[in-house]
């Protein structure tokens, strides 16, 4: 266990608390995950806590390919809220095609021959229901272009938005030129930002079951008959790669980046989000990301004191005769996984205090919080002695209770 230094300063008022700060009550450093991955970079990330318990070259700038329709999929669902029963008709732009062995510079959401698709037609009409099935389970790069086109009058209006919210959440390594992931130089991200992402976007129920979906039925449309669409994540379906904690999220693959995997997975209450980039075969991004979830999930919780039983606290109260002495009954504990270990802080939270304070009486508690301000831990502090005010003091107090009956 590690030192712990107590220098106490208020930190702010409100009506029924004071809060003094007893510095850094304990210094903590996460053990990170042992494992050998053949991606290139890769990261693993609690999904709620934006823990890192996992990392190889996060921040390096890496060529997204389709993991980059997780961005367009939150954008869509997120901050532009589109209406999944929203009619969408497919315009001519959106199924533009770069020209075959052309040198000249196109746009970047164009598509091309070898691309995944949805198989669109020019006039089709269908929800944006079906658009995201297709965007997340088959990764059409036609439905992306669709449904930018769709919210925001045009896919590279659309690029512009996408960017700016992304670095508005905190992606700052990301910059997209087309909503679908297909290579261009300078469509980047970094496993960091990925994961930062799908920890969002996993707070979505519809992104959730986007990604989760086995099969989904797409519905007759005025120019194609209904079909089904299969999930291409091999982590959800039922094969060699299946991984019954998986939840999704998402897989890419071009030349430039070879194969990525962006999953998501859940054990005991645990939603963990893993991220491999530029893994040479498609085997390994699998292996890698299983490999990550599979350290995680066999950490077991540990314990630490951060404040024994016992452990007593002063305060100087104004017209007091003596100092109070606050004392904890319960010690103040932490669990946490050995990779995820915090950063904490303790607290003392003083009760609004007036004399006398009798022995055992509550006056207050210590609050361990962590780095984004949660509280992980509370003890409640009680009066180890009684404290009594000063004879003047009390002479006082009787004179204002006399004199204020006398005005009544």
């Amino acid at each position: 266990m590690d030192c712990f230094s107590f220098s106490c300063r208020i930190q702010f008022i409100n009506m029924k608390l004071v809060m003094f700060c007893l510095g850094a009550v304990a210094t903590f450093y996460a053990a990170p995950l042992k494992v050998n991955v053949q991606a290139r970079s890769a990261i693993l990330m609690n999904a709620e806590t934006g823990a890192v318990l996992y990392e190889k070259d996060a921040h390096l700038p890496s060529y997204p390919a389709s993991t980059t329709k997780i961005a367009t999929a939150l954008y869509l669902l997120e901050e532009k809220k589109i209406d999944l029963h929203q009619m969408v008709t497919v315009s001519p732009e959106a199924l533009r095609y770069k020209p075959p062995n052309s040198t000249e510079e196109t746009p970047a959401h164009w598509l091309v021959s070898d691309a995944t698709l949805m198989q669109l037609v020019k006039g089709e009409r269908l929800s944006a229901e079906a658009l995201l099935h297709g965007l997340m389970m088959v990764s059409g790069n036609d439905a992306a272009n669709v449904l930018a086109e769709a919210v925001s009058g045009s896919v590279p209006v659309f690029m512009d938005e996408l960017n700016a919210y992304l670095k508005q959440i905190g992606c700052q390594g990301t910059f997209f030129k087309n909503p679908h992931g297909y290579h261009h130089p300078e469509h980047i991200t970094t496993a960091y930002d990925l994961a930062w992402m799908t920890k969002k976007a996993l707070q979505n129920q519809t992104f959730r079951e986007l990604v989760s979906k086995q099969a989904y039925q797409r519905p007759k449309t005025n120019k194609q008959p209904a079909g089904e669409l299969k999930q291409r994540n091999g982590l959800v379906v039922e094969g060699k790669h299946y991984y019954p904690k998986a939840i999704g999220v998402k897989t890419g693959f071009h030349s430039f980046a070879q194969n990525a995997l962006v999953g998501a997975a859940t054990d005991q209450g645990r939603t963990l989000v893993a991220v491999v980039l530029g893994c040479p075969k498609s085997n390994d991004r699998y292996n890698d990301t299983k490999a990550l979830f599979e350290a995680a999930f066999a950490e077991k919780k540990v314990e630490s004191i951060l404040s024994p039983a016992g452990q007593a606290y002063s305060k100087r109260i104004g017209c007091a005769k003596t100092q109070l002495l606050a004392v904890l009954f319960q010690p103040l504990a932490i669990s946490f996984y050995p990779s995820e270990e915090p950063k904490v802080k303790a607290f003392i939270h003083w009760d609004l205090l007036s004399l006398p304070i009798r022995k055992g009486q509550r006056v207050g508690e210590i609050r361990a919080v962590d780095e984004r301000g949660a509280v992980l831990a509370k003890q409640e502090l009680f009066a180890q002695d009684n404290v009594s005010a000063t004879l003047l003091f009390s002479l006082k107090q009787k004179w204002n209770r006399l004199w204020g009956l006398e005005q009544r």
